[in-house]
């Protein structure tokens, strides 16, 4: 693709600006069943998006081939079709901006296919062995992916980013007594030769039988601990209440609570696309526009909303580089990038010391039906246990926890210090609440 050709003649054409978007991803999967290879896939998937503005306006196409012959009659179409959006927001390009990039802490190893046929069928045979309730090895696969992205505009903005992932997942379900409970890891694997698949089968088998024999208890107001992974699971189904573009539309419950204590004040909030935590870095968004640290929530006090140049721009304010896709067929939207609520001093064991009598809850299921993100109103089904001064007594589960999300995050006793971003880009430490309304017998 001859992009500068595009460009010059889209402006000739009579747009004001010509964005060019390309993505790239390459993926290799492999799934394992009873002692064979059940799956193995391949792709290699590259596409382009233009974007034109016209008089304020933008139009956009996708295009999975592009032909330098077909420049007036593509653009012709944008330019066409930009005429007739009747948005009253204005579409901006980015000017070009300066920023320090980073790169990902992270060095992958590519294993050949004999090394991912021998470890699948190790991890699968250390699931089988790794107790006697394990009932059936519901799934092991590999998958490996890399992405690249690259953005071009009339502006003279041309940036480029580019990651890399592997993973390996087991699953498993265990039986005791009639009852089958179902356990799931995921690994993120660097390097394939250095990992060990009796760590992975027992993390898979403990997190199914950690629920056999789960009993409700009795409907209440409990003291409650989100374990890391529920936490994160709720706080990110909310993260969206950050959204320059929701809260400018009224859709947020954080429209017209800027500075204002939203949280406890033992609660601080990050954004950070350039977290070297993480396993996908962005030194820019898919606008082209510079990725920083941002402190949304400052010990309790609201401080900073996401936006991408859109939504920036109505509220009059800068861009804080988080105008991302979802891939290159996506429209560009605001989101977070590498989110986090900052761990605190407390290991996990201290938490279940400071709540004595309690639940830890480790599960949440339902959270697209069974939560409100403009009232942050919650009611979801959950699983866990129950400790008793301080020591886990007995599984958890046919419980709803129930609440409001922002009232919750005003009654936070302790933080752990528990965070860890595994394969996520929004992470959670555990976090022991004062009380919580569970629903049971």
């Amino acid at each position: 693709m001859n992009k500068q050709k595009w460009i010059a003649r889209a402006l000739e054409l009579g747009a004001e600006g010509l964005e060019i978007y390309e993505g790239q991803s390459a993926e290799r999967s492999v799934a394992w069943f009873d002692g064979q290879m059940d799956s193995f896939v391949t792709s290699d998937v590259k596409g382009t998006s233009l974007r034109a503005i016209v008089d304020g306006k933008a139009a956009t196409v996708v295009l999975e081939s592009v032909d330098d012959g077909k420049i007036d009659e593509t653009v012709g179409l944008l330019i066409e079709q930009a005429k007739l959006v009747s948005s009253k927001d204005a579409d901006i390009l980015r000017e070009p901006e300066t920023t320090e990039e980073v790169k990902s802490r992270a060095e992958w190893v590519r294993p050949s296919m004999a090394e991912i046929r021998e470890k699948l069928a190790a991890v699968e045979a250390a699931v089988k062995a790794a107790d006697p309730r394990v009932k059936q090895v519901t799934e092991i696969g590999w998958n490996e992916s890399e992405n690249s992205r690259e953005i071009t505009n009339s502006k003279g903005v041309r940036v480029a980013d580019s990651g890399r992932v592997q993973i390996l997942y087991a699953g498993v379900a265990v039986e005791e007594n009639g009852e089958v409970k179902d356990g799931y890891r995921v690994e993120v694997v660097p390097d394939l030769s250095k990992l060990d698949p009796a760590e992975v089968a027992g993390k898979a088998v403990r997190d199914a039988l950690d629920d056999l024999g789960g009993k409700p208890v009795p409907s209440g107001q409990y003291p409650v601990i989100f374990e890391r992974r529920a936490m994160t699971s709720i706080f990110g189904a909310l993260t969206d209440m950050f959204s320059g573009d929701l809260i400018g539309k009224g859709l947020s419950p954080l429209k017209d609570k800027a500075d204002a204590a939203i949280f406890s004040d033992k609660i601080t909030v990050v954004d950070d696309p350039k977290n070297l935590d993480c396993l996908d870095v962005a030194n820019y968004d898919d606008e082209g526009c510079p990725t920083r640290r941002k402190i949304l929530v400052d010990r309790g006090v609201f401080r900073q909303a996401l936006h991408n140049t859109k939504s920036a721009a109505r509220m009059g304010v800068e861009s804080t580089g988080n105008g991302f896709r979802h891939g290159y067929a996506g429209a560009v939207s605001v989101s977070p990038k590498n989110c986090s609520i900052e761990p605190g001093a407390d290991s996990f064991d201290e938490l279940l010391k400071k709540m004595g009598d309690g639940l830890v809850i480790t599960h949440l299921a339902g959270l697209h039906a069974g939560l409100n993100h403009v009232t942050t109103d919650f009611s979801l089904q959950c699983s866990g246990y129950l400790v008793k001064n301080g020591k886990r007594e007995r599984p958890v589960a046919l419980v709803t926890v129930a609440g409001n999300f922002l009232d919750l995050m005003k009654k936070v006793t302790a933080v752990g210090s528990d965070l860890d971003w595994e394969y996520r880009s929004i992470a959670c430490p555990s976090i022991l609440f004062e009380s919580c309304a569970v629903a049971g017998e």
